[in-house]
């Protein structure tokens, strides 16, 4: 995906051919590539490698909510909401004085901070094992995904209550954990396992999947693997060391190489529906309970893109190069099925009943376009979403509606001063709707229905939404709103590396400029297109280990300041006398990569 915020582009390392936000070329024992034109198909190798990187962040948010309080217009005023302190309007038993004399004082704790301020931590690996050059098995695993720093302490736990619910240790009417009393006396971290401390466990596998390649024909994938096209502002495989997100997907894909082209096709399991496993046989193999609330799914891709050497040699020459292609996905489903449990089991006397109709079809072609010459690099993905969709409801009300999404981003990037200084420009387009309220990805858009003129509903959903890990800013697509959508954004900057050498060593700094605006006005919190104008700026380091490597300790330091517009404030129809206010971020990254 695209690199963090501050980090350096691949141009940056020295490599001013390589296009930003894919990872480097690679080498016989690198990690599989998400991208199925990208990377060598056939070169000796161990038999096995291991690839990944751990890294520590911490993050001080400081008034992501932006003075927003939903009390006073009585909502619950999402997205804004998710970043109050709960510290924040609450009561304390004792108060919230430093020192208490009076236990009977008010135990209002109004006067609390706006800020938010946490760490956390990831160990990602990603295994690859050689059976011979052309059989090759990939693995990606993650170890402590985002694990917030001193949340799993051993006074911690949770346990079933007598109502069915799950309580946590030590509440009323619930033992304490032995050996730690009260919280204050925890004696260290446990591991996160689900259901007793914590909402996820310590290991998650996110990809396995298995590249054969016969020389003469091509090359076949099958597994779950990452999903990765163009610029990441679809599919975006999450591979950066400051990524959060990605893009999987379970499938069966053959790929040949003809005349310079890539030509290949997918077969995608999207969402098999019901599947029976019931709860009483666990060792048993689940299996889908039926066809009919299949999503149908099937890809196809042509692409032109030359082998990094041969780039590489006609740019040293002078010469341009364009690369480019299409990626074009194919989904339709019938029916939906909602059981009342997970891994449920239709009574065979009974039948199943819980189906609803969806009638489903969307067509989703994505171009990508890439221009190279010297030191210059200009990028552009656009994607459309399109079809139709009967019900999309959870019950049947027979209104369907048509898909009508686009979306662009274009980048460029120009280095000069043998490549200390870069100089930038981003933009990029994803169109909203006018007859739905909110920008987030946490506000449902799609099942709002609102009435235009003569009470007639608007058929159309058209908020196109970028992939959550393609990154423009550092708080309010990033943080605030979870991504870009039903908005455009221009966005200039600058960096200059003070230390920029051959074998990989950097330090430098940068500073981003982001003007920000929603498509429809109408869609706004208040009633305006302008959503904000942000700085963001970065200290970046990496330490030296080879021309052809990225390997080694990495650090960045963020500070991000977003003024807020009228597009985030109360709309005037609320009387809401009070404005928003400014919010800031610190943001430290270490990583090493291996």
């Amino acid at each position: 995906g695209p690199a963090a915020a501050g980090a350096p582009s691949a141009a940056a390392a020295g490599t001013a051919a390589a296009p930003a936000g894919d990872t480097e070329t690679q080498g016989p024992g690198e990690p599989g590539s998400a991208n199925p034109i990208e990377g060598p198909w056939t070169a000796p190798m161990p038999v096995f490698t291991l690839h990944g990187y751990f890294r520590v962040r911490g993050e001080l948010q400081d008034n992501f909510f932006l003075g927003r309080d939903g009390r006073l217009v009585g909502v619950d005023d999402y997205p804004f909401t998710r970043f109050v302190p709960a510290d924040r309007n609450a009561s304390a038993a004792g108060g919230c004085a430093t020192l208490v004399t009076d236990p009977n004082q008010d135990t209002s704790c109004s006067g609390s901070s706006d800020r938010l301020r946490f760490a956390n931590m990831r160990l990602r690996l990603d295994p690859t094992i050689a059976l011979s050059d052309d059989v090759r098995v990939h693995v990606r695993a993650d170890i402590f995904d985002n694990l917030v720093l001193g949340s799993t302490p051993d006074s911690r736990a949770y346990v079933p209550a007598p109502n069915g619910t799950v309580t946590r240790a030590g509440a009323s009417g619930q033992p304490r954990v032995p050996g730690v009393p009260v919280d204050t006396f925890t004696n260290g971290q446990q591991p996160p396992e689900h259901g007793r401390n914590s909402l996820q466990d310590s290991i998650v596998i996110r990809r396995a999947w298995a590249e054969v390649t016969n020389r003469g024909i091509g090359q076949l994938r099958f597994g779950r693997m990452g999903n990765q096209w163009g610029l990441g502002m679809l599919w975006n495989s999450g591979d950066g060391i400051d990524s959060d997100y990605s893009s999987e997907v379970d499938r069966v894909m053959g790929i040949t190489k003809l005349a310079g082209f890539y030509f290949g096709a997918s077969w995608d399991f999207a969402d098999e529906g019901l599947i029976s496993q019931p709860v009483s046989r666990l060792a048993g193999i689940p299996f889908d309970a039926t066809q009919r609330d299949d999503i149908r799914q099937y890809s196809l891709l042509v692409a032109h893109r030359l082998e990094p050497e041969e780039q590489r040699a006609r740019l040293e020459r002078g010469d341009w190069v364009l690369n480019g292609g299409l990626y074009f996905i194919l989904r339709k489903q019938g029916f939906s099925s909602a059981p009342a449990a997970p891994f449920a089991q239709a009574d065979p006397t009974q039948g199943f009943s819980d189906f609803v109709r969806r009638n489903a079809r969307m067509y989703i072609p994505d171009i990508w376009v890439q221009f190279l010459w010297k030191s210059l690099r200009l990028e552009l993905e656009m994607a459309t979403v399109a079809g139709r969709v009967r019900n999309i409801f959870p019950d049947f009300q027979n209104d369907e509606y048509k898909l009508r999404q686009l979306g662009f981003a274009f980048e460029s990037e120009y280095r000069v001063l043998d490549d200390k200084l870069g100089v930038y420009f981003k933009t990029g387009l994803a169109t909203g709707d006018s007859d739905v309220d909110g920008l987030s990805i946490y506000e449902n858009t799609a099942e709002q229905r609102t009435t235009g003129a003569n009470n007639q509903v608007n058929h159309r959903l058209s908020q196109f939404t970028f992939n959550p890990n393609y990154r423009v800013d550092l708080i309010l697509f990033r943080n605030i709103l979870g991504s870009v959508g039903g908005a455009y954004y221009f966005r200039p900057g600058i960096s200059y590396d003070i230390i920029h050498n051959a074998f990989g060593r950097l330090f430098g700094a940068r500073v981003d400029f982001i003007y920000s605006r929603a498509a429809k006005a109408a869609q706004t919190y208040g009633d305006d297109g302008n959503l904000g104008f942000e700085i963001d700026t970065s200290l970046y380091y990496r330490s030296e280990d080879g021309p052809d490597l990225l390997d080694g300790f990495y650090a960045a330091f963020n500070y991000g300041v977003l003024f807020p517009l009228a597009g985030l404030d109360y709309r005037s129809s609320l009387g809401v006398s009070r404005g928003v206010s400014r919010a800031q971020t610190l943001r430290l990254l270490l990583g090493v990569e291996f």
